[in-house]
């Protein structure tokens, strides 16, 4: 599917117009400070001649559409997971666990809500959400701040049972969004969890992927469905999580 038709069904399925899309927009631009943000009936026709936006009104077109904006570039055929595969001269990515070693945190986390975060949903932060100056020590956020992300766990999201909790909050490795193969685990908390994007939202779960079908894994003892959705329309994932912090229990995870 060609990216003008990709975005025509996103905004259908989203029950969204072209005049909807110019008024969100116009209250980007305006705040940003920038006409760059606008995305007039104009720009949508050319996309849907084949066009490609700049950045900010992918970035306007993401905010509308609401979805990360990773997965809108991805529409117009750009991969962000694929920039891993150059050389760089940053940290190589891990592909596999370490031993967690539990520990009390000592810290506080301090994450500035505003009204628009549904505390009983799974949720992926903004960047300006987390407040850097109470992370602790043995967070990565200091060694690459483009390199992480964190995310909340639903208050009513029970997928990881008691490995990961409902109210954690979780570190994601970017780097990491592909599903490892071929590695052995004893246990159920040293399979790889991953921060996903889907239609429905967001989720943190085990997952397996065969070809472009990407299968949510849930805790055997959550009672949640198994989920498969077909990537990277329908679900992509953000990164695999790498420390996660509850509010009833020390330390998690570490990877």
């Amino acid at each position: 599917m060609d990216s003008g038709t990709w975005i025509k069904q996103l905004l259908e399925e989203r029950f969204m117009k072209a005049s909807d899309v110019e008024r969100l927009s116009r209250s980007i631009a305006d705040v940003k400070g920038n006409s760059d943000y606008y995305v007039s009936h104009a720009t949508l026709a050319d996309i849907g001649a084949g066009s490609i936006p700049s950045i900010y009104k992918i970035f306007s077109l993401a905010v509308c559409l609401k979805l990360p904006y990773e997965q809108v570039l991805l529409v117009f055929g750009i991969d962000l997971k694929e920039a891993a595969g150059y050389p760089t001269a940053g940290e190589p990515p891990r592909a596999e666990l370490e031993a967690a070693v539990p520990q009390t945190p000592g810290f506080r986390f301090q994450l500035q809500f505003d009204q628009q975060i549904d505390p009983n949903r799974t949720t992926l932060l903004h960047p300006d959400v987390v407040q850097s100056g109470y992370l602790p020590a043995y967070s990565h956020r200091s060694n690459s701040q483009q390199r992480f992300r964190y995310g909340l766990i639903g208050l009513e999201d029970r997928s990881l049972g008691d490995v990961i909790p409902p109210g954690s909050v979780v570190e994601i490795d970017k780097e990491q969004n592909t599903v490892v193969k071929g590695f052995v685990w004893k246990t159920l908390r040293e399979r790889p969890i991953y921060f996903v994007w889907h239609q429905e939202g967001y989720g943190c779960c085990w997952c397996q992927q065969e070809a472009t079908e990407l299968t949510l894994i849930p805790h055997p003892v959550s009672r949640e469905p198994i989920r498969r959705y077909r990537m990277p329309r329908d679900a992509s994932i953000i990164g695999r999580v790498v420390n996660a912090w509850s509010p009833f229990q020390p330390v998690l995870a570490i990877a």
